[in-house]
């Protein structure tokens, strides 16, 4: 086939992925695709990501303005990841246990607020996994040189979240759901969307440390998101917390483009 079919045509390939990637955080919009997908959007996303994957290795590859697009593929590369580590988390674990993170965030959660507060729930560990981890890392793969803030936050999502994991084992002595997939795959992918990000976007040093301090205080606010997620109804504060958080990175980034662009 000749390259300048193929750089058309692999476009239009990885939209079969993402369009069923993104059909579960919009099952949201019903309650029937709530019920549905309240604990089957796992392996819905791990179906999604064998796809893409299987489309990769057969020879699909990210393309920008016809040619290869590296900053597309790392971005591919941390939507992958962060499927896979969900599926450790909220699948299978690495101790055959099933749907174990729930059981196991909650503990931690009753020590850390002992007299009541943030618990997990089915419905929002759907709502968060989806809707601000789902939404904001295709918008990354979207974004890409245009907009490099919303990979980097996503990145920094990311990082953040390997550092987590691995700060309870140690000061907890123990496994936690996700923590293989936070350090095989989070730390090295993480710091590749860095570099690849510095290469062919031009961000610096002082955008990375940005979209991890982004990382470091999302995790921090999620004790809040948690308790608000948590209820039976959308309100209009749920959703703008969740539209606030999963679009921050962009709205920020097409501002600065804005400004940066007006005459003095």
């Amino acid at each position: 086939m000749p390259s300048s079919e193929r750089s058309t045509r692999d476009p239009f390939r990885l939209l079969i992925p993402i369009l069923l990637i993104l059909a579960i955080p919009l099952a949201h919009l019903t309650p029937v695709g709530v019920a549905l997908m309240e604990r089957g959007w796992v392996m819905a996303g791990a179906g999604g990501a064998f796809f893409a994957i299987m489309m990769m290795v057969s020879g699909v590859r990210v393309t920008f303005a016809g040619q290869a697009d590296a900053l597309g593929t790392a971005a591919w590369l941390l939507m992958l990841a962060y499927l896979m580590h969900q599926f450790e988390e909220h699948g299978i674990d690495l101790t055959g246990r099933t749907y174990h993170f729930i059981t196991y965030a909650n503990g931690v959660l009753a020590e850390l607020y002992p007299d009541g507060g943030p618990r997990l729930t089915e419905l929002s560990i759907y709502r968060i996994n989806t809707l601000l981890v789902w939404v904001p890392f295709l918008l990354a793969i979207w974004a890409g040189r245009r907009f490099p803030w919303v990979g980097l936050a996503a990145a920094g999502l990311m990082l953040t979240n390997s550092g987590l994991h691995i700060f309870q084992t140690f000061t907890r002595g123990e496994y936690n759901p996700g923590l293989a997939t936070a350090v095989v795959l989070f730390l090295p992918i993480s710091l590749n969307y860095f570099s690849v990000s510095r290469r062919y976007a031009g961000t610096g040093i002082l955008s990375a440390i940005t979209a991890v301090a982004f990382g470091i205080a999302a995790h921090a606010a999620l004790p809040f998101v948690i308790e608000e997620a948590a209820a039976a109804e959308w309100t209009s504060r749920l959703a703008g917390i969740f539209a606030t958080l999963a679009l921050a990175p962009l709205i920020a980034n097409i501002l600065y483009r804005m400004f940066r662009r007006s005459p003095s």
